[in-house]
């Protein structure tokens, strides 16, 4: 391990970025690193301020989403910086969310951001395999200056103790089904609808965490619907462990053929069975039927099927949780992903 500071820098607040997941991992493995949040406005005299007491050989880590940081950590800070993009701007808000702004301004003003962040960075960690070979056609970046890390957990805030979660069990029988997720082409919300509701004469609980889900989609009569954001981690934690399966991204979206949603690292530092379309992103990592059980996008008839089976073969949903968690802790634990960001560092002192 480097001697070197590591100084990661984001405009979102500490642990909104999945970036934090290394950080908060290279801390805990005794590397030298620090955090500062950068407020969105007058942006020059904070950079200004920043150079006076940080070195020029310190490395930079610009955390994600906060990719238009990057020319000025390269101008005012130093020449060693590590873009942690994940994903890009242009994909996560143009390509997924179709916002392209008056006349598509909005759309090229983001694709300059991630272009030119890219190509001032000194290395860009993206989220996947399949994501880093999209990412250098999309932005013409050298497939050897990009490197693959999963996002992973940041594990301290899952370690809290367990704790009493008043929510609905409307047959007390803990037989539980959760999907936690923003409402977006990408979720299949519209598919767990159906498929809630052809299990509607059966006796399982639907708890939806879903901010942004319009009223006009409904599930069946025994399930919990919250559409706004839950507090913490710790609650999102003590959710995940009451329930007995957890539903990931059901749709087809292209989008998923690049990415590993958040809350399949969850279930799996968790390890709860997890039902999830069967797209190439997230079975670049986990092997369906063994580590996760897939399901054909967008089919609710599927979807109810697995699930049923899932809760009538609780052996069987015990065995995909352990194996899933299995993966975790040899491929993707904070431990591991904190020390291949720290390898990462080396190549830059």
């Amino acid at each position: 391990m480097g001697s070197e500071k590591i100084v990661f820098l984001t405009i979102g607040e500490p642990g909104y970025s999945r970036s934090w997941t290394y950080f908060n991992g290279a801390r805990k493995l005794g590397a030298n690193v620090e955090f500062i949040e950068i407020k969105s406005n007058a942006l020059t005299k904070q950079f200004l301020i920043l150079r006076k007491r940080l070195s020029r050989k310190h490395v930079y880590v610009v955390m994600s989403p906060s990719q238009y940081l990057a020319p000025f950590v390269r101008v005012f800070l130093g020449p060693k910086v590590i873009l942690d993009a994940g994903w890009s701007l242009f994909e996560g808000t143009t390509l997924a969310r179709k916002r392209f702004g008056l006349f598509g301004l909005l759309a090229l003003k983001t694709y300059l951001i991630d272009f030119i962040s890219s190509h001032l960075a000194t290395k860009v960690v993206v989220e996947s395999k399949n994501q880093a070979k999209f990412y250098s056609r999309l932005f013409l970046v050298n497939k050897r200056k990009i490197t693959v890390l999963y996002t992973g957990v940041d594990e301290d805030t899952f370690k809290n103790t367990f704790s009493q979660i008043h929510l609905p069990d409307f047959f007390n029988n803990s037989k539980i089904v959760l999907f936690r997720g923003k409402y977006n082409r990408e979720s299949g919300i519209e598919t767990i609808s159906a498929a809630s509701k052809l299990l509607n004469s059966e006796d399982v609980t639907f708890w939806i965490f879903c901010p942004g889900l319009p009223t006009h989609i409904e599930f069946s009569k025994h399930t919990y619907v919250n559409r706004t954001y839950v507090q913490t981690q710790s609650d999102i934690s003590n959710i995940y462990k009451s329930a007995q399966i957890t539903v990931g991204q059901m749709s087809g979206d292209k989008r998923l053929t690049r990415t590993i949603p958040h809350k399949a690292f969850e279930s799996a530092y968790l390890a709860k069975p997890y039902i999830t379309a069967g797209n190439s992103g997230v079975k670049e990592l986990f092997v369906d039927k063994l580590e996760i059980i897939c399901t054909q996008a967008d089919d609710a008839q599927d979807l109810a099927l697995k699930i049923r089976y899932l809760l009538d073969n609780p052996g069987a949903a015990k065995l995909i949780g352990e194996n899933m968690n299995l993966k975790y802790r040899n491929s993707c634990s904070q431990e591991i992903l904190a020390r291949a960001f720290l390898k990462l560092v080396t190549t830059l002192e």
